[in-house]
């Protein structure tokens, strides 16, 4: 793929990651909290892709973006002032040091693959908002 196609997610990805929102969202009000976080997300995603990764594993980290947001938005659900926090802050919270929001049902190794995924998400948003670095 030429490089220059390569400033946004592939439209598959982006397909995806549009329907994420109202997957995660349990109120209305969750919605544009989702849309943020995708938008966020999908600059890590091309991050990624621009690393010539393979498919299977760009569709893991794709997966645990899933699981990360929608862990985002179940704490928000408990806690409805984190709707109006940045959402790099949102992020930086919900993957400090490196692990990511213990999900259940996910085995140790489905964990550790969730973790490695927030390593990288933690890695480069502090690397793309300096003042966000813990």
């Amino acid at each position: 793929m030429p490089s220059g196609r390569r400033h946004q997610p592939s439209k598959e990805v982006a397909t995806i990651m549009e329907g994420w929102p109202k997957s995660w969202a349990g109120t209305h009000e969750d919605e544009p909290v989702g849309r943020r976080l995708v938008a966020a997300l999908q600059l890590f995603m091309t991050h990624l892709q621009q690393q010539a990764l393979s498919s299977r594993t760009l569709r893991r980290h794709l997966d645990n973006l899933w699981l990360i947001g929608g862990e985002i938005i179940r704490q928000v659900n408990y806690d409805p002032s984190l709707r109006d926090k940045p959402t790099h802050a949102l992020l930086l919270e919900a993957i400090q040091g490196g692990e990511a929001p213990l999900v259940r049902d996910l085995t140790e190794e489905q964990q550790g693959a969730l973790d490695a995924t927030a390593r990288k998400l933690l890695k480069f948003v502090s690397a793309s908002n300096p003042r966000a670095r813990t």
